[in-house]
């Protein structure tokens, strides 16, 4: 449960820190901010379970 709610932040900021870049919202941003979330995601799922 962790890892969805850890990947769902990584997902929120990303896109709060493009929309403030770039000053508009695409469809390329969402792709990207969600690719970055899921990645961080399994990321962090990979790390629960080594440690």
């Amino acid at each position: 449960m962790s890892t969805i709610i850890f990947a769902f932040a990584i997902f929120c900021g990303w896109l709060v820190f493009d929309i403030v870049k770039h000053r508009k919202l695409t469809f390329e941003m969402v792709l990207s901010s969600m690719i970055v979330a899921v990645l961080a995601g399994l990321l962090w799922l990979i790390l629960e379970w080594i440690f």
